[in-house]
């Protein structure tokens, strides 16, 4: 029997597939469901996007993981981000799927994003992927499984106590949105229909609920992503918003952890109502219009070989400072005289 929270995740992915993915893009070519782990075929697989006159040209590439609260999501719902991309940027796009917490928990989404990318490595060549400007992406659970493969790759301590294979890939960056990146936070965190624990008791296999029981956990040293950053992280796009139902404030712990190592990054923080968890992949969406613009650009940087500085975009108006209020005249004479 499906738990809430899968249904709850399967029925955002359904009621917003059109918005999201039914935008026609003209030539561009894709090559679905390609096994990237023969163990585990249905559930370890890959599609990848360029346009059609690019057949054969080594590109760019951005590996993108999908969200859906580690419990449903899959990479066909990405369709119209990794299009747009595609046409924007004339990049090559890997959408990537990997196992659901309903199956498999903690830490076998990282096992497999690393799966992923050890694969396209020995596969480069026959993909053309230029595995000197690789970047990774990923929204929701996706964005959280991608900084965390970087973390992975960058620290064999942590490589080695998930049990994630060691592979030696160079990104360029990193392009995030709306994602858990403080895990234990995130848990702990009061949600809707106390959501956020229900997620958490499915992704680590715990009743999260119960006293003690994270700390008892054995890999608790492991989860939070932001403990493991060292100085070679990429830079990054980092997109967020104010009414995050399931990750607000997430994006500003990982700034702050980019900000002790002075790696740059563009925030791109919307303080629009309507600018929800994962807002800006309804393509047509005039918010959502509005970041994508702010991407491209970043990203046409990036491949040129240019980091931009450090860079916090705001989208709306942000909250106003209550002014003080004034003293009256005889409170202000009586600290006078004190």
């Amino acid at each position: 029997m499906a738990s809430f929270e899968r249904i709850l995740f399967k029925s955002i992915d359904v009621l917003f597939n059109r918005a999201q993915n039914k935008h026609k893009f003209e030539g561009i070519a894709v090559t679905k469901d390609i096994v990237y782990d023969a163990e585990d075929a249905e559930e370890c697989s890959l599609d990848v996007y360029r346009h059609e006159d690019k057949e054969g040209f080594k590109l760019p590439t951005i590996v993108n993981y999908h969200g859906g609260g580690y419990m449903a999501g899959d990479k066909k719902y990405r369709s119209g981000i990794a299009s747009y991309l595609v046409d924007k940027l004339d990049v090559c796009v890997i959408n990537v799927n990997y196992h659901k917490c309903e199956t498999a928990q903690f830490p076998q989404f990282t096992r497999d994003s690393i799966k992923a990318l050890a694969w396209i490595k020995e596969h480069a060549e026959e993909l053309c992927v230029d595995m000197n400007n690789l970047y990774l992406m990923g929204d929701s659970a996706g964005a959280q499984i991608a900084a965390h493969a970087i973390t992975v790759m960058q620290n064999h301590e942590l490589a080695e106590a998930l049990g994630c294979e060691k592979i030696d890939v160079k990104l360029r960056g990193a392009l995030l949105f709306c994602g858990p990146y403080d895990v234990l936070s995130a848990v702990n965190s009061p949600s809707v229909l106390d959501i956020a624990r229900g997620l958490g008791n499915k992704v680590l296999g715990i009743n999260v609920r119960k006293k003690g029981a994270i700390d008892e956990y054995p890999l608790k040293p492991y989860l939070n992503l932001l403990d493991w950053i060292g100085d070679e992280f990429p830079p990054c796009f980092i997109g967020h918003t104010k009414y995050d139902i399931f990750c607000a404030g997430q994006g500003e712990r990982l700034m702050a952890e980019l900000d002790k190592r002075n790696i740059p990054y563009l925030s791109y923080y919307s303080t629009k109502r309507m600018d929800y968890h994962c807002w800006y992949l309804a393509l047509k969406n005039r918010s959502a219009k509005k970041l994508l613009a702010e991407l491209v650009k970043y990203m046409q940087s990036m491949l040129k070989g240019e980091v931009p500085p450090t860079q916090k975009i705001v989208y709306g108006k942000l909250p106003q400072e209550k002014p003080e209020k004034k003293k009256s005249a005889s409170v202000e004479t009586k600290e006078k005289e004190e």
